[in-house]
């Protein structure tokens, strides 16, 4: 059996966020861009739909966030999604998407960013951006465009978009 069929993604839940700030501290705390759980909790508030988690072997192994936006904007740390997020945006940012140092190497960085993919489609987004530290391959690999490259914190991060074209509905 493969590791990928052990795995599931699933919508975030409130009891789901201590886990969720434990692996983005892990990921980005040695660059000063950890996240509060605040945030967390405010995300999950304001777009449930954006926010997902990976559980793999009953532990959650990952996780993925994003809001919706009006107009092409870059984010910020700690902003509060009761005042970025637009229900009516066409614009999908994906705000954070981590996976514990354990199960890294297995592909679910890529379900994940799939996952969210798919939602920005669902909720019928017209563009999908994102800003990396060191993943811009990841994005890469599923059609994103480097943009930019932008400071925060003292961090360089690498701006991607990706253009989504509209589903088309079989008649």
């Amino acid at each position: 059996m493969s590791n990928q069929a052990m795995v599931m993604i699933r919508n975030a839940r409130e009891q789901d966020i201590p886990a969720v700030v434990e692996i983005d501290s892990e990921a980005v705390a040695p660059y000063g861009t950890a996240e509060t759980k605040e945030t967390f909790q405010n995300r999950l508030v304001a777009f449930p739909n954006g926010f997902v988690i990976l559980v793999a072997e009953n532990e959650i192994a990952g996780y993925g966030c994003s809001e919706r936006w009006l107009e092409e904007r870059e984010p910020g740390l700690d902003q509060n999604p009761a005042i970025t997020h637009q229900p009516d945006g066409r614009i999908f940012c994906i705000t954070a998407l981590a996976v514990k140092k354990k199960f890294q190497g297995r592909g679910y960085s890529l379900l994940l960013l799939d996952k969210l993919i798919e939602t920005a489609h669902l909720e019928g987004c017209r563009k999908v951006l994102a800003e990396t530290m060191h993943d811009q391959d990841l994005y890469l690999k599923r059609g994103f465009q480097a943009v930019k490259k932008r400071a925060q914190s003292g961090v360089s991060l690498d701006v991607l978009s990706l253009d989504l074209k509209p589903i088309r509905m079989i008649e």
